[in-house]
């Protein structure tokens, strides 16, 4: 009887452990990297690490979720940093991926308490990691954003500029879950 109950623990157990396996999956990110890079001077030096998710279909915006959550005190301690952090884990409202092309939608959250995402260098630190992140698929050519769908008021944020040509004078619509 004992040998029967060890052998039901020993399977329980790796069911578990292997069951795991099945249902997580490595995704890259990237981060600031202020390696050979005094002062961050390069804002927009990024370097890829790895971490483990939940497995998804929805592959671009579980990895822009990741992303958002910041870097980690391993990741820091490696000279890494991010704009983001866990205040910021919930600004991705979606991401569509449309004729090669990512649009992703911000929560509005981003207008108040990112600020500093609007500076020279802050704009660097915000949109670089999102587009290395998603320009590792290959269904991603080029990213665009909006704030509540609406990109015009994410370029005017931002200060880049007027929308890009390909958004047709800031439509909306590709943003739209």
């Amino acid at each position: 009887m004992k040998n029967l109950i060890a052998l039901f623990v020993i399977f329980a157990a790796s069911v578990a452990v292997f069951g795991q396996t099945k249902d997580v999956m490595t995704i890259k990110i990237y981060l600031s990297d202020g390696n050979d890079n005094p002062n961050f001077e390069n804002c927009g030096k990024v370097r890829h690490v790895m971490r483990t998710i939940p497995k998804t279909k929805a592959v671009a915006k579980a990895a822009l979720d990741e992303l958002v959550k910041g870097a980690t005190e391993a990741e820091k301690a490696q000279n890494l940093s991010s704009i983001f952090s866990v205040e910021t884990k919930s600004i991705i409202k979606n991401v569509n991926i449309k004729k090669d092309a990512a649009y992703v939608n911000l929560d509005d959250w981003v207008i108040e308490n990112l600020g500093t995402a609007t500076t020279s260098c802050g704009a660097f630190t915000f949109i670089t990691p999102i587009e290395k992140t998603l320009m590792q698929f290959s269904t991603v050519k080029r990213v665009f954003f909006a704030i509540e769908g609406k990109p015009k008021d994410f370029y005017e944020w931002m200060q880049v500029g007027e929308c890009p040509k390909e958004l047709k004078n800031c439509d909306g619509r590709n943003f739209k879950k």
